[in-house]
C-alpha cells in the first residue's frame, strides 16, 4: 500500500468517531448503523437538526471532507455542515476539503455529485442539482440573499428563488450560481462567471458577466 492509501485510510479510520454521530442524528437507526456518510475528523457541525435522505444505502456512498484537488491543504481546511433542512442523496456524492454546506431548506444531490473543494452551497428554499455534476473550487451557490429587503409599503421584495441544475454539468472555479438560475444538462460554467437567471440550451459553454453562451454543441467528460 503506497502513502497516499495510507494517509487516506488514516483519515476515514479517524473520522469514523464524527462519522457515526452525522449518521445516526441525520439518518434512521437502520440505515445510520450502515454508515452511509462518512465524515471527516475536521469537519465543523453547526447543527444537525434535519434529514438526510439516500435512494441507495451503502458503507461510504456519501463522503465529506475527503479529497479536493491539490490546491486544498488537509491540515488548515475544514468542511462545515449545518442541515436543519432536508438534504437528499441520490447516489455517489463526494464533498471535498474545505466545502460548507448550508441547509434549511431542500437540496437534492444527483448522482456521482462531486465538489472538489472549498465551496459553499446555501439552500433556504430549494436547489435541485442532477447526476455526474461537479463544481469546483471556491465557487458559491444561494438560492437567497440571506438577509431580507422591503419595500415602502412592508412588501417583501427579495424572496428566495429554486435554483435548477441539470446532469453532467461541469461549474469552474469562482463561480456564483444565484437565485432563480437554471443550467440545462451538459452545460460547461467558465471560472468566475456568475449566473442569475434561466438558460435553455443545453450542451453550451456559458461563461462571463454578464453570464452569456460562449459555444454551442459540446461534450466534456466528468
Amino acid at each position: 500500500m503506497n502513502t497516499d492509501k495510507i494517509t487516506k485510510l488514516i483519515r476515514y479510520i479517524s473520522g469514523t468517531p464524527k462519522s457515526i454521530y452525522v449518521n445516526f442524528r441525520l439518518l434512521p437507526f437502520s440505515q445510520a448503523i450502515k454508515l452511509p456518510i462518512m465524515v471527516s475528523r475536521k469537519t465543523k457541525l453547526r447543527s444537525l437538526s434535519g434529514k438526510a435522505h439516500l435512494s441507495k444505502i451503502k458503507t461510504g456512498i456519501v463522503r465529506i471532507g475527503f479529497g479536493g484537488t491539490d490546491m486544498m491543504d488537509y491540515r488548515y481546511e475544514r468542511s462545515v455542515l449545518k442541515i436543519t433542512g432536508d438534504i437528499y442523496f441520490q447516489g455517489k456524492t463526494k464533498i471535498g476539503v474545505g466545502a460548507k454546506i448550508m441547509v434549511s431548506g431542500k437540496l437534492i444531490l444527483g448522482n456521482n455529485f462531486d465538489i472538489t473543494g472549498d465551496t459553499m452551497i446555501i439552500c433556504a428554499k430549494e436547489i435541485q442539482i442532477g447526476d455526474n455534476t461537479m463544481i469546483a473550487w471556491q465557487s458559491i451557490l444561494m438560492d437567497t440573499d440571506q438577509h431580507a429587503i422591503y419595500g415602502k409599503d412592508n412588501t417583501l421584495i427579495n424572496q428566495d428563488k429554486k435554483i435548477i441544475i441539470g446532469n453532467n454539468v461541469w461549474i469552474g472555479a469562482k463561480s456564483f450560481i444565484l437565485k432563480g438560475s437554471k443550467i440545462p444538462d451538459g452545460c460547461i460554467i467558465g471560472a468566475n462567471t456568475t449566473i442569475s437567471k434561466e438558460f435553455i440550451q443545453k450542451d453550451a459553454i456559458i461563461a462571463g458577466n454578464p453570464a452569456k453562451i460562449l459555444k454551442e454543441n459540446i461534450q466534456w467528460n466528468h
